[in-house]
Order: structure tokens, then sequence, then C-alpha cells
């Protein structure tokens, strides 16, 4: 005769013991799986803002190359010396040319007048600000006649 079995409850409690002993199991490593591809996605993108940051950083670095080599030659030194310290080569003679400012201005218009009517010495009229273009438009209508008549 065969050997008895337990009773159909003592068989179903022992499956549904294995079955969420299973679930816990599979739970378990549902989450540690989880945790680690958000681990390693994190890892990744600091891996990829990393290489750009060394991409940057050598282009910065052959640049500045670029222009050590540049400041340590022979003729930006000599240029520099000339400019900023005046210096000149044995028989060279330095020659200074400065602008002059040949027109004459004049000032037209009353004392009471806050923007100061300027003319060039042949009439014409030099650049008028708009706020200055109201005020004779409000408060002198003849200024503001003749500042339209000459632009």
């Amino acid at each position: 005769m065969p050997a008895p079995r337990g009773t159909f409850v003592q068989r179903l409690v022992k499956w549904r013991f294995l079955f969420v002993v299973n679930l816990v199991v599979v739970l378990f490593l549902s989450l540690s799986l989880g945790r680690e591809v958000v681990r390693h996605k994190t890892i990744q993108n600091e891996i990829q803002f990393m290489e750009a940051q060394a991409q940057t950083l050598a282009a910065a670095n052959i640049e500045m190359s670029l222009l050590q080599s540049a400041l340590q030659s022979e003729s930006y030194i000599e240029r520099e010396a000339r400019l900023k310290l005046g210096m000149q080569l044995p028989g060279e003679t330095v020659i200074v040319v400065q602008e002059q400012d040949t027109g004459t201005r004049t000032v037209a218009g009353d004392a009471a007048d806050p923007f100061n009517l300027i003319i060039d010495e042949d009439d014409q009229f030099i650049q008028f600000a708009n706020r200055t273009k109201w005020w004779y438009y409000f408060f002198n209508k003849s200024a503001f006649e003749a500042i339209q008549s000459y632009e």
C-alpha cells in the first residue's frame, strides 16, 4: 500500500509556502536588478560628461600651447617692445603721427538752450539726439524747423 501523503490541505499549504518564498526571492532579485540598472545609467551619464569635458580641456590646452608659442616668438617680442616700451632697432628713427582736429565749432541758439545747438564751420548740423529734437519740437518751433530743413 502507498505511503499516506497527508491531507489535501497540508499539501496545499506546503505549495503556497513555496510559492510565497519564490515570490519574495523574485521580488528581491527584481529590486536589486533595478537598482543596478539605474546605477549603471548614472555612471554612463557621468562618463559621457567627463569625456566631453576632457575634449574641451584638450582643445583649450592646444589653444594655450599655440598662444604660448606665439607669445615666445621673436616677432611678437619685438613688436611688444616697440609698442609698449618704445624701443627701436639700431639705425631706426621713430616718427609719431598725431591727428589734428581742424574743424572749428560754434555754438548757436540762446543761453537758455540746455542742449546747445552745435553747428560745423560749413553750416552743417552735427547729429542730434532724439530728446533734443523733441525739446525743440515742443519749446522752440523755429529751431525744430531749422533742424528739419538741414536733415
